[in-house]
């Protein structure tokens, strides 16, 4: 199951830096500083198999396990000797026997007076320093082997790209929330202590893990703790997934906290063995939620808008709605929806083509002038709208007897009609204000380019026509001049 909050609230103006700050110092590290791990714990895998060292742990190991079994049921049946086909399988196991590993790191295993301590200890001192070669084990958190740096330093160290991936995609989703949210400062402080009390809350768990704990999940999980306690009230709009099936809807935001405590504890009790730190992550979320409480109680570090649903989100379902209504011939309710549709987006060209098709009926009616008047002002400012603009200008023209579009809106048209090709419906419509409109301060140089429209498509007699115009009617205007420069040229 994957639930993931969303919002669209990203501008060039409200860049969420601290986010892109870590994602990229995550990248960083696994991409330059960690390229050499696989290949430098192979070389330490290598060593200790090769060496002998493995001969000799695995076989103080397998005693350490029968001498337990001696002592104890034992549920899985420990073989007799350490041969070629279980050697490998018994160092997995012995990996994760903090137990064994910690005396046996002690010296309690194979103790300084025997005879092959000496040996052993210089082969383990070489196991152990090139190991140190490794990045991720390293600088990764080990709860036997605490410092002050590896609670930091582990958040920013992953164990492969598909790791790195996953959290990084989570941190950008929920991080960049609750950065808008709540800035930058408190944002970084919540992600860096939450890291910190997963690792420790971790460590206390699983004191004697000779195991490195690394990966960001921890001081994420302290996002969605944090996100769901302050925006707990706040209907969030988020993106779930049950695997075969996906699909978006708007909860409320505390719903989260819960849902994934439920699903850390679950994968930890009832999944099987992995390097997956469930605990780390219960951590995490515990700390994250604790310190989003004492930012609705004290430090009122929140934008509640946040998530508030923009008002244009509703246009594709209203519409929706109304093309329903239309193909029921329902004109009387589709007309309020689409009115609604524009109040949100003046400019929507869908829902003014849809209210000049359903006016079209009664084209006669003041209402159909006014629908195309709408759309035909939309469609006139487009740069790449002028073939739409032809065709629904040419059935206004063939539906209405008469037209009734404002000068500045017909001249508009004009305009366009001229400068991409439709020649003839440019010149009906200035023609029409040569007669109608002389004086229109516009219409000199629209008669220019109507001119110069026919002189680009080879019509000269047309051009000088329209050129002569110019000159007669219009001698003091600077667009005279220019057509007595033609007829000069």
């Amino acid at each position: 199951m994957l639930i993931l909050p969303l919002t669209g609230k990203i501008t060039k103006q409200n860049i969420p830096l601290v986010t892109i700050g870590i994602i990229l110092m995550n990248c960083f590290i696994f991409f330059v500083l960690q390229s050499g791990d696989s290949r430098n714990y192979q070389k330490a895998y290598a060593f200790y198999f090769r060496s002998g060292l493995a001969k000799t742990e695995i076989s103080r190991y397998l005693d350490y396990l029968q001498a337990r079994q001696n002592h104890g049921p034992m549920h899985n049946q420990i073989p007799k000797r350490v041969n070629g086909k279980n050697m490998k399988v018994l160092f997995v196991k012995m990996q994760q026997d903090s137990t064994f590993i910690q005396k046996l790191r002690a010296d309690r295993v194979i103790t300084s007076d025997e005879e092959i301590y000496p040996q052993w200890k210089d082969l383990r001192t070489a196991y152990e320093n090139l190991l140190a070669m490794v990045v991720g084990i390293r600088y990764g958190l080990t709860p036997a082997h605490q410092d002050f740096v590896r609670p930091v330093t582990y958040m920013f160290l992953h164990g492969s790209f598909m790791h790195l991936l996953g959290n990084m995609i989570f941190l950008w989703l929920v991080g960049c929330m609750l950065e808008l949210g709540c800035g930058r400062w408190f944002y970084l402080v919540l992600y860096l202590v939450s890291g910190i009390f997963s690792a420790e809350f971790f460590a206390l768990i699983y004191a004697n893990s000779s195991a490195p704990l690394i990966g960001a999940s921890g001081a994420i999980s302290g996002l969605m703790g944090a996100f769901t306690v302050l925006y707990g009230k706040s209907k969030i709009k988020v993106f779930y997934s049950l695997g075969f099936y996906f699909n978006y809807a708007r909860i409320t935001a505390i719903v989260l906290l819960p849902i994934w405590i439920a699903k850390e504890l679950f994968q930890l009790i009832f999944g099987s063995y992995t390097q997956v730190a469930y605990v780390a992550h219960i951590g995490g979320l515990i700390m994250g939620a604790f310190i989003g409480y004492l930012n609705v109680k004290i430090f009122h570090f929140m934008d509640e808008t946040i998530f508030d649903e923009d008002p244009k989100e509703q246009i594709p379902r209203l519409l929706e709605k109304a093309l329903d209504q239309i193909g029921k011939l329902d004109f009387e309710h589709a007309r309020p929806i689409l009115e609604r549709v524009l109040e949100l987006d003046p400019q929507n060209r869908d829902a003014l083509t849809h209210l000049f098709n359903m006016d079209k009926i009664n084209a006669q009616d003041d209402q159909f002038h006014q629908s195309a008047s709408r759309l035909l002002q939309q469609l006139a400012r487009g740069n790449d709208t002028h073939k739409e603009l032809y065709n629904t200008y040419m059935d206004y023209f063939r539906s209405a007897k008469h037209l009734r579009l404002g000068r500045d809106l017909l001249f508009n048209i004009a305009t366009v009609f001229s400068t991409h090709g439709y020649l003839r419906e440019a010149e009906r419509i200035l023609i029409a204000f040569l007669h109608k409109y002389p004086g229109y301060q516009r219409l000199p140089t629209g008669v220019l380019n109507l001119a110069r429209a026919y002189m680009k498509e080879g019509a000269a007699l047309k051009a000088k026509k329209y050129l002569t115009i110019i000159c007669k009617r219009y001698p003091d205007a600077p667009e005279s001049q220019i057509a007595r420069q033609f007829f000069n040229g």
